[in-house]
C-alpha cells in the first residue's frame, strides 16, 4: 500500500509541476510579435526585440512535449559525481575572495551572477543565491551544485545590475537578504524598478537600451538583447530585457544577460563600447540552456554562438556563464563549457563556481 501511495503522490506532484510550467511557459516561449511604435522596440503593451530578430514559433503540442520530457528527465538527470573541477568549497572560495580584497577581481557565484570589483566599487550582476529559480519554494529548477560563495561572504555591495525579469536573473529572495540596501545603487531595465524601491534600495535607475548611468567613476550602459521577459502569464514583455557594459579605471566588461544572436546588434554594441570604453576587455557570455535547439533558438545562444557574439562585441577574453548551475534544458552537464572552450580556445577563461581571479591590464590569466 505504501508504494502505491508514493507512486500516486509522485504522479500528482509531476502533474502539478506540469501545470505550473505551462502556466509560466511565457518564461521560455513568449511571442514577441507586436506593432512597433517609436522607439521601435516600444509597443502598446510593452516591448519587442530589435528589428530583424529571429522569429520564434512554437506550437502548443511542442510546448507540452518539451515540458513532459523536462519533467521526466528531471527525475533521472544526474549531476557528475566529481565536481572538483567545477565548484570550489565555500571556505576556500571565501579565503580566495578575501585574498584579492584590494585588487580588481571577478568572482563567479554561479549561473549569471558575478561579483566584480573595480577601483574599489563592488558590482553584483543578476544576483541569485536561492536554491530554486521559481515563484515557488517547492517547485521549479533547483540548484544542482553548492554555492561557492554565500551572501555573507560578499563585501559590501555598491551596485546591482539586473538584465531581465526571469526568475534565474531576478530573485526576490536574494533581494530581501542583501544587506546595506539603502547604500546600493540599482540599474534595471524599464519596468523592474518596483522590485527594488519597495525593498528600500538606494538609488534605482530604470533604463532603456543605450541609456547610460554614472555611479561615481563607474559607467554603466544598457544594451539590447534578443530575449523576452515575464514573471507571470499576465506580464509577458511588459518589462524590458537587456545586455550591458560597464567600465571603471580603464577596464570594461560586457554581460550578455540572456540573448539570442543577431546579424547587427552586437556589432553595434562593439562599436559603441570601442568608442565609449575603448573596447571590451572581458565578456561574460551566456552559453547554456540551448537544447532542444528549435525551442531555444532566438532566445538563448549555444556555445559557438556565444563565442561569435563575443567576437562581434570585440571582447579580448570571454568567461562562459549560464551553465552548470541550474538544469533548464537538455544538454549534458559539461557540454556547454567544453564546446565553448573548443570554439574560443585561448580567448576562453573558464571559472569554477566560487572562484575569484584578478583583473589585470594584460588580461593574461
Amino acid at each position: 500500500m505504501f508504494s502505491i501511495v508514493r507512486v500516486r503522490r509522485s504522479a500528482t506532484l509531476r502533474s502539478a509541476l506540469l501545470l505550473v510550467l505551462l502556466l509560466f511557459s511565457g518564461l521560455i516561449f513568449a511571442n514577441n510579435e507586436a506593432n512597433s511604435l517609436s522607439p521601435y522596440h516600444h509597443v502598446d503593451n510593452g516591448f519587442i526585440n530589435p528589428e530583424n530578430s529571429y522569429k520564434r514559433s512554437v506550437s502548443t503540442f511542442q510546448r507540452m512535449n518539451f515540458f513532459r520530457k523536462f519533467l521526466w528527465r528531471g527525475l533521472i538527470d544526474r549531476v557528475p559525481k566529481d565536481l572538483s573541477g567545477h565548484v570550489i568549497d565555500n571556505a576556500v572560495a571565501s579565503q580566495l575572495l578575501n585574498s584579492f580584497d584590494d585588487r580588481d577581481s571577478i568572482s563567479w557565484v554561479g549561473h549569471s551572477t558575478f561579483l566584480v570589483r573595480l577601483g574599489g566599487v563592488n558590482i553584483l550582476t543578476d544576483p541569485v543565491f536561492s536554491q530554486r529559480v521559481s515563484p515557488f519554494s517547492f517547485l521549479g529548477p533547483r540548484r544542482k551544485v553548492s554555492l561557492g560563495l554565500e551572501i555573507s561572504d560578499l563585501p559590501s555591495i555598491d551596485v546591482v545590475i539586473v538584465s531581465h525579469a526571469h526568475y534565474d536573473h531576478l530573485d526576490t529572495k536574494t533581494l530581501d537578504l542583501l544587506p546595506n540596501k539603502s547604500g546600493i545603487t540599482v540599474i534595471v531595465p524599464l519596468g523592474l524598478g518596483k522590485y527594488f524601491t519597495k525593498r528600500d534600495y538606494g538609488k534605482v535607475y530604470e533604463v532603456d537600451w543605450y541609456d547610460n548611468v554614472q555611479v561615481g567613476e563607474l559607467s554603466v550602459t544598457a544594451y539590447p538583447a534578443i530575449h523576452w521577459s515575464n514573471r507571470t502569464p499576465f506580464d509577458v514583455n511588459k518589462s524590458l530585457w537587456m545586455s550591458y557594459g560597464f567600465s571603471l579605471g580603464g577596464v570594461s566588461i560586457f554581460h550578455t544577460g540572456d540573448t539570442g544572436v543577431h546579424d547587427q546588434v552586437f556589432k553595434d554594441i562593439g562599436s559603441h563600447m570601442l568608442k565609449k570604453y575603448g573596447g571590451c576587455d572581458i565578456g561574460l557570455m551566456s552559453i547554456g540552456a540551448y537544447d532542444p535547439r528549435e525551442f531555444m533558438r532566438g532566445a538563448h545562444m549555444d556555445p559557438e554562438e556565444g563565442f561569435e557574439v563575443g567576437k562581434q562585441v570585440g571582447c579580448k577574453k570571454m568567461i562562459p556563464m549560464h551553465w552548470g548551475t541550474f538544469k533548464l534544458s537538455f544538454e549534458p552537464f559539461y557540454e556547454p563549457r567544453d564546446r565553448f572552450v573548443s570554439a574560443a580556445g585561448s580567448m576562453a577563461r573558464v571559472l569554477k563556481i566560487g572562484e575569484t581571479i584578478p583583473i589585470s591590464k594584460s588580461f593574461d590569466y
